[in-house]
């Protein structure tokens, strides 16, 4: 598992949302960037197997982050 914690996120009130290309939390979109970086994360995890999540953080943001399935032993991997 990998994740990874948002301040500026006050709280996960569509959890699929934050996947969706070019979407900002209010909280954030003061800063830069472009609302697509959580949106690639999901279409490479899901394409190989994983899924992603999103859960309120304790003392306020969120965490995202996601799960891979394990290799096979003797898999070849690029």
């Amino acid at each position: 598992m990998v994740g990874q914690t948002y301040a500026g996120a006050e709280r996960v009130d569509d959890a699929q949302a934050v996947f969706a290309r070019f979407h900002r939390a209010a909280g954030t979109r003061s800063t830069p960037g472009s609302g697509l970086g959580l949106a690639i994360v999901h279409d490479l995890v899901t394409a190989d197997g994983g899924e992603v999540f999103t859960a309120s953080a304790p003392g306020g943001g969120a965490e995202v982050g996601f799960h891979l399935p394990p290799v096979p032993a003797g898999a070849t991997t690029v």
